[in-house]
């Protein structure tokens, strides 16, 4: 037999619970579960054989299960009290015994299914005579399925109990906080699977028991949310994490001591409202103020004690609060729930009491009939402590939104960082917030927070004023959390590894040098400078992109590339921001950058960079950030890359980028105009070698450039013609050290297009030079083998057969078959269509008989 997990039966069910013993369930069980020598007098199916079983477990058991079917008959004769009341659960409480029989007796999936075919085979012998005026039904269930069953049977009864102290007997134990747990979970899903998929067994049985215990009890849901708070380890015995406390009934705290320094407490209405509040505080007299059987309240001086302090406020709004400071009512009113909030933060209740507290407040206020201007909260939903603190937080900064927009925005702040790291702060929250937004605790706040930042502007200035935090991105769905690419602090492991990178001895092996490594211009006046200088600047701070953390591994033999990495992911992310040419240009940059910054690092292979690993790992993380900001039109696949090829590219980009500043335009200008001529003479080199490459001109005048990010092939770029306009042959030393490279022969578009055929496709090409002389019967050949042609032949015969085709389908009644033929097609389809969906029908109706319930009756006297 199969060993099953037994530590969930009834009994040690009521020994943990006290409660249990008193239930229905409990005392039907006691009766059902009597020995067959102590109760065996009801005379159901006595006739019936048990030889067919052929196993003593499952005969004893079915022969108690036919006995107990009697006692259903008669439930007044057997049971005492309320339970003979309770005739639809009778049903219920014996499958409960079954179940539990086949998980104490650890009944194997064989012997069940010995039992149910039993079942199933006599439900129309001795079962059928009796009267059918109650029915059980008995539906095959696996071993799994029963297990799941039981646990779902002692959830309802677990949360149905009105007693809320019922938790804390349970709270000091995981496995049972687990048990029931996990029946909330099967309940849930259940609900979801069984609501589509009915025509199944397992679906059978829960719709039927759901059915049963349709009314549950009230504040059912708190009750759920108060198991799932158990059930989280840092949780507390009322369902409230451990956190520090908040200033009870004021702002939050961090909000509260950022707007006191700056003194800006009073600019929003939101503080003052909370101190005239607490000018109206009363204690409670009564230390009741519900029917504890009325209501599962457990702090009930602690929630009686709140609700005598809102009714002295409510017995006040008019003449106080509906109309102070000329604000909205319903603002005030809204204020006065998130007061509550920051108040429940600070008590000892349980989601329960809270939602019982929120139950007499809209009871009060709709009963006072005096009161004018009427205000409660419809929306609690028994929030947990976490979810109030969140809740408050996201609000209160939310009032005070547009005090710290005009702090930010004011350029003596000297408070910015600390505004700027509580805004992410409170935007990390929000994406939280999206991520729990199924439990519909925070709708309100979502609500709000996006009609505050639905203005692009306001999501540009928070960006420019607090950079490098991701707060544009906090509207998008792709990312969980607010920055794709988490900033982390170095440990002190990975500050070892870097570390050695610094070491002369580690240092032996330098970059890539192309032989003009060291060759310096001073063009510190060059637009592109500041670019690069941009690009290369340090990163603030200690911190690193997570993203980065697998190249740590290689920094010692590949010095800087962990650094590079992380200058590589700001650079990207930054460059996503941007738009049409700058953001073109800003990918040339960033990638002429990159080779650059490579060319530097240690120990690599500078004619395949994919040959080093280190470097395949670096553009693997380029690419997963490009991907992961939805970025890809900065995205090269370029294998082989060879460095000094890359060196040479760069040169070239920033010559043309810095073309137009190169100048003489005064005697004074003598060493600039020098250095340009230098600088001129060395890129003519690099231009002679790629013109040809880079430029398809044709006779027109045009030239198509084949390398648009580094190259262009207007004339008025060349090297030459800039020497020239800058006079450089006026310096001895670059007399005659430059020559002009032009442009190739124009091309003519048709004889290139016949060259390139003659590359790729000879054959359509086939003239043969070789011999003097042709034969009649040879020029007959080559006139039949002319592309020409072979293209006219192919052409005229396509077009002939069309239009063949086209008049035997017009003016024949060929076109008519063709016509019907597709319309008996498609009515065909349809019938087809609809005798599968009555075949399905058919199958529903006459399935598999271990997918049917099993009616056994019994009569009630």
């Amino acid at each position: 037999m199969s060993i099953n997990n037994k530590n969930f039966i009834l009994i040690k069910l009521a020994e943990k619970l006290k409660f249990f013993q008193g239930l229905d369930l409990y005392k039907s069980y006691e009766v059902l579960n009597k020995s067959l020598a102590d109760l065996n007098n009801t005379n159901f199916c006595v006739n019936i054989s048990f030889s067919e079983l052929d196993d003593p477990d499952v005969i004893s058991l079915q022969k108690k299960l036919l006995r107990n079917l009697g006692i259903l008959q008669k439930p007044e004769e057997f049971f005492v009290g309320d339970i003979t009341k309770s005739k639809d659960k009778l049903c219920v409480y014996l499958k409960y015994w079954l179940y539990e029989q086949l998980i104490v007796n650890d009944f194997s999936n064989f012997e069940i299914n010995l039992l149910f075919d039993f079942l199933e085979k006599h439900k129309n012998g001795c079962m059928k005579d009796k009267s059918l005026e109650k029915t059980c039904n008995f539906y095959k269930l696996s071993l799994k399925d029963i297990h799941e069953i039981k646990n779902l049977y002692d959830y309802i009864e677990f949360l149905n109990n009105k007693d809320i102290k019922i938790y804390d007997e349970i709270s000091k134990d995981h496995e049972w906080v687990s048990y029931f747990k996990k029946g909330l979970d099967l309940y849930k899903i259940s609900k979801i699977r069984c609501s589509s998929d009915k025509h199944n067994n397992y679906c059978y049985e829960f719709n039927e028991f759901e059915k049963i215990y349709k009314e549950k009890s009230p504040y059912f849901s708190c009750k759920e949310k108060l198991l799932t708070l158990l059930h989280n380890k840092e949780t507390t015995l009322t369902g409230h994490s451990p956190q520090d406390n908040a200033h009870e009934g004021t702002l939050d705290p961090v909000l509260y001591n950022l707007l006191k320094k700056n003194n800006l407490l009073n600019e929003v209405k939101l503080h003052s409202f909370y101190e005239l509040i607490k000018s109206h505080s009363k204690t409670s007299t009564s230390s009741s103020c519900v029917s504890i059987n009325e209501y599962p309240i457990k702090e009930e001086a602690t929630i009686c004690n709140l609700f005598e302090h809102v009714k002295n406020i409510l017995e006040k709004w008019d003449e106080y609060y509906a109309k102070y400071q000329d604000l909205n009512p319903n603002k005030y009113c809204e204020y006065l729930n998130y007061w509550l909030y920051g108040k429940l933060i600070n008590i000892n209740v349980t989601p329960c009491d809270m939602e019982i507290f929120y139950f007499l407040w809209h009871k009060y206020v709709m009963d006072k009939e005096k009161l004018i201007n009427k205000c409660n909260n419809e929306k609690s939903y028994g929030f947990s402590k976490e979810e109030l603190i969140n809740k408050k937080k996201l609000f209160d900064f939310l009032e005070y939104f547009k005090v710290i927009k005009e702090k930010l925005s004011d350029v003596k702040n000297e408070n910015t960082n600390e505004y700027c790291k509580y805004i992410k702060d409170v935007f990390e929250l929000y994406k939280y917030m999206v991520q729990k937004k199924i439990l519909q605790s925070y709708n309100e706040e979502i609500r709000l927070f996006q009609n505050v930042f639905s203005d692009n502007n306001v999501l540009h200035l928070l960006d420019e004023k607090c950079p490098n935090m991701c707060l544009g991105l906090v509207f998008n769905e792709k990312y969980k959390t607010l920055c794709k690419f988490e900033e982390k602090s170095l440990t002190e492991q990975e500050k070892e590894k870097l570390n050695l990178c610094k070491n002369p001895e580690g240092a032996k092996t330098g970059g890539h040098d192309d032989g003009n490594h060291g060759k310096i211009f001073n063009v510190t006046n060059f637009p592109t400078y500041n670019v690069y200088k941009e690009l290369n600047a340090d990163l603030t701070g200690q911190n690193y992109y997570a993203i980065c953390s697998k190249l740590i591994l290689y920094d010692e033999k590949h010095c800087g590339i962990f650094n590079l990495c992380n200058k590589l992911v700001r650079n990207l992310i930054k460059y996503s921001k941007m738009k049409n040419k700058e953001r073109t240009e800003s990918c040339s940059y960033i990638t002429h950058w990159l080779y650059d910054q490579i060319g530097k690092i240690q120990n690599i292979n500078s004619n395949n960079l994919y040959n080093t690993v280190a470097f395949s790992e670096l553009f693997k993380v380029r690419n997963d950030i490009l991907h992961q900001l939805d970025t890809f039109d900065c995205l090269y696949n370029t294998p082989n890359i060879n460095l000094k090829e890359k060196k040479e590219q760069k040169y070239l980009h920033d010559y043309f980028k810095n073309h137009s500043e190169m100048k003489c335009e005064d005697a004074s200008s003598g060493n600039k105009c020098e250095n340009y001529c230098n600088y001129i003479t060395f890129i003519s080199k690099i231009y002679a070698n790629y013109i040809d490459e880079c430029c398809h001109c044709f006779e027109s005048g045009y030239c198509r450039e084949i390398c648009p990010y580094f190259f262009m092939c207007d004339d008025n770029y060349n090297p030459h013609t800039l020497f020239e306009k800058l006079e450089c042959n006026k310096f001895e030393e670059f007399r005659e050290t430059i020559k002009k490279v032009d442009r190739h022969v124009p091309e003519d578009l048709f004889v290139k297009w016949i060259a390139d055929i003659s590359i790729k496709s000879p054959h359509l090409l086939n003239w043969d030079n070789k011999k003097s002389s042709i034969t009649y019967e040879e020029a007959d050949n080559k006139i039949t083998w002319d592309p020409f042609y072979i293209f006219a032949l192919v052409s005229f015969g396509c077009l002939g057969a069309f239009l063949i085709f086209f008049i035997f389908y017009k003016f024949t009644p060929l076109g008519s078959y063709f016509n019907n033929r597709d319309s008996g097609k498609k009515k065909s389809y349809f019938e087809n269509f609809e005798q599968q969906y009555l075949e399905d029908n058919v199958e529903l109706s006459h399935g598999n008989r271990n997918n049917q319930r099993m009616r056994l009756a019994y009569h009630q006297a």
